[in-house]
């Protein structure tokens, strides 16, 4: 498709985004000023109708985009944004993200973009087991009971309460604590399920054994990749002048799909086919609860670390490129900084 029907196919997806009412011929014409006329509009329109890209409420009414509008539509402007350096149209930024535990971090962050595009934000954390491991923390907080706390590269904190087969007193977690330290650093979880690769002198000795029996345990039980999600207002009222039943039923099944962070996680994954940067999916068919919802995504750590908004099918595109672009770099550079100056502290 080219020339004159692409263009008015653009122009009728932005009014429809604009507006939320069906388009018209008469109504590009005046909008954008067209030299051509209503008719000669009218017939490019019919002919999009029939490509499926439009559709007619009623006989007599003004046409809507349908999903391969959409889709056309976002992704002739995800091409415009990768031309561009810099992210236009971006409101005023709220309140300062400082360095900060990761949890936090990354649930402020889903705040940031949900706030600066209206839309649902989500931001999918780093598979922690591929991060490199800066050092650990133990304590025995009871009978039988030790606290680990394992430092990544990034400053990620993940605190597992463990259970021994054998009560070790405070001074002797210390000297596991101490003398495991330095042989987990550098290293990634999933490199810790082959715990046969440290060498710890005194491997014999109960402590020891013990650490190492931690440690195995946590690297094959592995950690949590979270979600965190915000604004899911935001597309309840995106949806309000939708039938009720019909809003309801997709809200609840993308919710669903949400609450499980493995799912969602490898339905990312797929969406985004092993794009470097940043990616759409609109209207997805493949994947039930997002058929009727487009996904915008950004990694902000290489692959691992994703973040994006959903929304409608008359999402702002422009504002949700630019929005999730501008908070990705700005989350690396953030993680990157407290990379650097987290400390291991006791």
């Amino acid at each position: 498709m080219r020339g004159r029907r692409e263009l008015l196919l653009k122009e009728v997806v932005d009014y429809y985004i604009r507006t939320r009412r069906p388009v018209s011929s008469k109504v590009l014409v005046e909008e954008y000023g067209h030299r051509f006329s209503s008719a000669t509009v009218r017939n490019e329109l019919a002919a999009l109708e029939r490509e499926g890209y439009l559709w007619k409420p009623y006989p007599s009414s003004g046409r809507i985009p349908t999903k391969a509008a959409f889709r056309f539509f976002a992704r002739w402007l995800l091409e415009l944004a990768e031309l561009k350096e810099k992210p236009e149209r971006l409101p005023a930024e709220p309140q300062e993200i400082a360095p900060q535990e990761l949890p936090e971090l990354l649930r402020r962050t889903a705040l940031l973009l949900s706030a600066m595009t209206g839309q649902l934000a989500f931001v999918l954390a780093p598979q922690v087991e591929a991060l490199r491991l800066a050092g650990l923390v133990m304590r025995r907080i009871g009978r039988g009971a030790v606290l680990v706390v394992v430092l990544s590269e990034l400053g990620v904190v993940e605190s597992r309460v463990l259970q021994l087969d054998v009560d070790l007193p405070p001074e002797e977690i210390a000297q596991v604590e101490s003398v495991l330290a330095g042989k987990v650093r550098g290293l990634t979880l999933r490199e810790l399920a082959d715990i046969g690769r440290l060498e710890v002198e005194g491997w014999h000795d109960r402590t020891v054994l013990a650490a190492l029996d931690l440690l195995r345990r946590l690297a094959e039980e592995g950690l949590r990749r979270r979600l965190y999600v915000e604004g899911v207002t935001q597309l309840l009222r995106d949806l309000s002048d939708q039938p009720p039943a019909w809003a309801m039923e997709r809200v609840c099944g993308l919710l669903r799909l949400l609450e499980d962070e493995r799912t969602f996680a490898g339905v990312l994954a797929r969406l985004r086919g092993g794009e470097e940067g940043l990616a759409v999916a609109v209207g997805e068919s493949s994947v039930p609860e997002l058929s009727d919802f487009s996904v915008v995504s950004a990694p902000y750590l290489e692959r691992s670390g994703i973040l994006g908004v959903i929304g409608p099918l008359w999402m702002d595109y422009a504002r949700a490129f630019s929005a999730t672009r501008y908070v990705a770099v700005r989350l690396k550079a953030i993680l990157a900084t407290a990379g650097r100056i987290q400390e291991v502290s006791a």
